[in-house]
């Protein structure tokens, strides 16, 4: 996939303020994104900021919500080699523009980032558990919000204590731990437990 953003014409308008162009640019994303290209770290920033934006920009509860399942859902375009970039990006974006949202506009993006913790457990549970894409999301995690090693002002605080509340519930949620979920199921729960359990030790003291 070129990094080149003429390739990508449709960009600037996934933070467009018209509800319009963002629907025809998401349209156009999840086509591009299904064109069986191979997905690179550099580009996939770049669209992750667009949407970004388009969801700063998006109001109201109901399109709000809409939204955010629809940029959850993209990852279902994309080939299993992309999806851990993907997932990457997205997790790399929202830690460098968290302390920018304002309270008026943080309870959509609370939103957007469980939607897509929850798509992250969606694929690796339709791979049944497969070792290459659940140790690709394991990786993904354990490099950002779960992250306990290194500078860990890369991840903000509130990005952080987000994902450490809600990764039961969806876990839940995806019905990765009910008691008949199966071996694979609880192996993986297990293995995800156990990035969050050392977040008990951090040296941050809020997010003990």
């Amino acid at each position: 996939m070129a990094s080149q953003e003429q390739n990508m014409p449709f960009i600037k308008n996934l933070a467009s303020s018209d509800r319009k162009l963002r629907t025809q640019a998401l349209t156009s994303l999840q086509t591009f994104l299904g064109s069986h290209r191979s997905l690179g770290r550099i580009d996939a920033l770049k669209l992750w900021k667009g949407l970004f934006y388009a969801m700063w920009m998006c109001d109201r509860p109901i399109p709000q919500q809409n939204l955010a399942n629809e940029l959850a859902g993209l990852t279902q375009c994309l080939r299993n080699e992309d999806v851990a970039t993907w997932l990457a990006a997205f997790w790399e974006t929202m830690s460098r523009q968290w302390t920018d949202i304002d309270v008026l506009r943080m309870e959509k993006f609370l939103l957007l980032v469980r939607r897509a913790f929850a798509s992250g457990l969606r694929w690796v549970k339709e791979g049944d558990y497969a070792d290459g894409r659940a140790d690709a999301l394991l990786g993904v995690l354990a490099e950002w919000p779960f992250e306990v090693e290194g500078d860990l002002r890369r991840v903000p605080i509130g990005l952080r204590l987000h994902g450490v509340d809600l990764w039961v519930d969806e876990l839940e949620r995806a019905e990765i731990i009910k008691e008949d979920a199966g071996d694979k199921a609880l192996a993986f729960a297990k293995k995800l437990n156990g990035l969050v359990e050392p977040l008990k030790r951090s040296p941050i003291k809020t997010v003990r």
